[in-house]
């Protein structure tokens, strides 16, 4: 088990803020594992470090900027060891990785991002021109490193109304989304604990459709990317 917290806007626009013990699962874990402290995420008024953001502020995404309606975070603790967990690294994305100012400094992400890769070879094939693709696919110890902080840090996602991509040091990084066949992962015995850290959520049809498909590092490579 592990402690999760949460502050989600409502429909009246207020903040509810809500800590929960959870499983250390990592349908549980996705749902604070995209960015570390310290993340800048870009906004319409500059980049605002991810702690500092509060539901019902507005961030830059690629379709323009829309209001976040969701963060939650956890700890990421070294050097516990767990079976199910995913939180046992993080990732290191070194500037440039991926482009020039792609990022632009380096920057640390939790396991659960995945960033947008863009190909227009994509559409003859999948009807999409881009896909989200964990970083961690991408780990090769030199562009993006596997590390492992020697004391606790703080990781957080973010959720907005609709599925799309975060402005992140000139990445383009998914918002969170729980994806598809999610009930059939946790079953009915943790499905109503894990709607708990989302307040004013019914029920798995409120988070919406996927924007653009998931797939992996691997898939990219098969269709030419």
């Amino acid at each position: 088990m592990r402690r999760y917290e949460a502050a989600a806007l409502l429909p009246d626009l207020t903040v509810e803020y809500l800590s929960r013990t959870a499983p250390a699962h990592p349908v549980f874990e996705e749902t604070a594992g995209g960015f570390a402290r310290g993340t800048l995420l870009q906004t319409p008024s500059g980049p605002v470090a991810v702690e500092d953001l509060v539901p019902g502020d507005y961030v830059e995404t690629s379709d323009g900027a829309e209001p976040v309606i969701w963060i939650g975070s956890t700890s990421y603790v070294p050097r516990v060891e767990d079976s199910d967990s995913i939180l046992t690294t993080l990732y290191r994305v070194t500037g440039g990785a991926f482009g020039p100012e792609m990022p632009g400094t380096d920057m640390v992400f939790g396991p659960a991002a995945r960033f947008l890769v863009r190909r227009d070879r994509f559409r003859e094939t999948i009807g999409h021109d881009s896909v989200f693709v964990p970083l961690a696919d991408y780990a090769d110890g030199e562009r993006v490193i596997p590390v492992q902080p020697g004391g606790s840090v703080q990781i957080y996602h973010v959720a907005l109304a609709e599925h799309k991509a975060l402005k992140v040091g000139n990445l383009e990084i998914e918002s969170y989304h729980p994806g598809p066949g999610l009930r059939r992962e946790l079953g009915p015995g943790y499905l109503e604990t894990f709607l708990s850290l989302f307040p004013g959520c019914r029920g798995l049809e409120d988070f919406g459709e996927l924007s653009r498909p998931r797939t992996s590092r691997e898939a990219v490579l098969r269709l030419g990317g």
